[in-house]
């Protein structure tokens, strides 16, 4: 709420930190980014899977904890992009069972357990306007319809913003990203553990590229991550995951043997900072399984790999730069019509850089530009400029 006064004096501001209410049972805090860069309608380098572009982007989100019983709460986030109607990206319960072991026992739609990036608050732990590759760019494979061979797999390269394939859903329609960073998976998620180590091991519904809130199919995914902290200002992380990813209507039109297709995933990440420094990488491999058609085709193993390391240094209390490489490749497949082993996905690579300044404590204004190169698809490279302003308390 912004109020306007007369004088100087009795002038009231954005609230700077999280409200509280209840004698301190409740608390609620959000966060409003708004991004502006030029309109892309042919590279869609920067596409999510809710279709929009993560470079003109107005994002908000207001979330909240109401400590229900001194080892209950209730945790959740609402949020809105663009003209989008407001959703509910969280909505869990969070039991601690022992009041003297580090142990929470969470339920509903719960947070990321894999990897580091979908965990942090990252719109304001981001010091870049986009995102990494992995957390965000779509691949032309979808769980609502598959490909009847490899070469039609192919045709699709570099179309993940719009692909279509001749089983399942006929309908043309954005393909997913390895793991995406713009939702959360429902189920039940189990953590023990201090800040020098911890684990935790979640079921879900949906998979690391279409997390979900019913369930789509008759499988169920595992997740685990193990994290330590080896020294001061270096944190390390190793995290697992594997679990259904097709539609069920697409597992009835396969062979009977190849209908359990999954999603299998390892992931390390680190963080090291130190003095104006902190610096952090992340590696992933994932492996989907794709069943051949009806007619008896020979399924395929899809792999993709990915890797990015970003740093931000301070030059002073309010200015900083930060700068993140990132890469992503794919597994080869034979294609009947060129005789010859093709990537079954155009790698892409992205460098990107930003300055930011603290307008005040909690509003950030960014100017940023980001280089993506694909080997393959009608655009293959695009230089990309956008400007950002992030509000949070």
């Amino acid at each position: 709420m912004v109020a306007v006064a007369c004088t100087r004096a009795d002038a009231q501001y954005l609230p700077s930190t999280p409200l509280t209410f209840a004698e301190g049972r409740v608390v609620i805090g959000g966060d409003v980014q708004a991004g502006i860069a030029a309109r892309d309608e042919e590279a869609w380098f920067n596409y999510t899977d809710y279709e929009h572009d993560a470079l003109r982007m107005l994002r908000w989100s207001v979330a909240g904890e109401w400590r229900i019983a001194p080892r209950l709460a209730f945790l959740g986030e609402l949020r809105g992009e663009n003209t989008d109607a407001p959703r509910a990206s969280a909505a869990y319960l969070r039991v601690r069972p022992f009041a003297r072991v580090p142990l929470d026992v969470q339920a509903g739609r719960i947070p990321p357990t894999f990897g580091a990036f979908g965990r942090r608050v990252y719109s304001t732990d981001n010091p870049l306007i986009g995102y990494p590759l992995v957390y965000q760019y779509l691949l032309s494979i979808r769980s609502d319809a598959i490909p009847a061979n490899a070469d039609e797999l192919l045709r699709m390269r570099a179309r993940g913003w719009l692909s279509s394939f001749s089983i399942g859903s006929p309908e043309v329609h954005p393909g997913v990203p390895v793991i995406t960073g713009f939702r959360w998976d429902t189920g039940v998620q189990v953590r023990v553990g201090t800040d020098r180590a911890q684990g935790a091991v979640a079921l879900t519904n949906g998979s690391l590229s279409e997390p979900r809130v019913r369930d789509n199919n008759g499988g169920k995914q595992v997740t685990a991550r193990f994290q330590f902290q080896p020294l001061f200002g270096l944190v390390v992380g190793v995290s697992g995951a594997r679990g259904a990813w097709l539609d069920r209507h697409v597992e009835d039109l396969v062979p009977p043997g190849q209908r359990d297709a999954r999603q299998q995933a390892l992931g390390f990440d680190a963080e090291y900072s130190r003095g104006h420094w902190i610096v952090r990488a992340e590696g992933i491999r994932s492996t989907w399984e794709m069943p051949g058609a009806a007619s008896g085709g020979g399924a395929l193993n899809l792999v993709a790999t990915g890797g990015w390391v970003e740093g931000r240094y301070r030059l002073t209390p309010r200015l900083y730069v930060g700068g993140r490489a990132d890469r992503l490749t794919f597994s080869r497949v034979w294609s009947v019509e060129e005789g010859a082993s093709l990537p079954w996905e155009a790698p892409v690579t992205r460098m990107e850089g930003a300055v930011g300044l603290y307008l005040q404590r909690n509003v950030i204004a960014r100017v940023g530009v980001q280089r993506d190169l694909r080997d393959g698809g009608r655009v293959r490279e695009r230089t990309y400029v956008a400007t950002q302003v992030l509000f949070w308390f």
